[in-house]
């Protein structure tokens, strides 16, 4: 029989155990610098070690096409913003740093 927290993941007692840590900040800091970088090491191997066992990987490589895309739309807005901007600047002879 398991436990109902590990059926589910475990999330609710590694919130639970987030948070104490991140109390711990106010009660002793020296505890808190101790333990912080152990949890998150411990929340590391547990995420790496639960990749294989994912089962939406085709999903997600899906939509990363899409988000690719979106992120290049936006650098390339903003390529082109910026060099409007500058254009404009140049053209009406306005000097933003004096």
């Amino acid at each position: 029989m398991r436990w109902p927290a590990v059926k589910s993941g475990g999330l609710g007692v590694v919130a639970m155990t987030y948070v104490a840590v991140d109390y711990l900040r106010i009660l002793s800091p020296t505890w808190h610098e101790r333990l912080q970088p152990v949890l998150w090491s411990l929340l590391a191997l547990v995420a790496v070690t639960r990749i294989p066992f994912y089962r939406h990987w085709s999903a997600e490589f899906r939509a990363a096409i899409f988000f690719l895309a979106s992120m290049i739309f936006m650098l390339s807005a903003l390529l082109f913003e910026a060099c409007t901007v500058r254009f404009v600047t140049v053209v009406l002879g306005l000097n933003w740093h004096k």
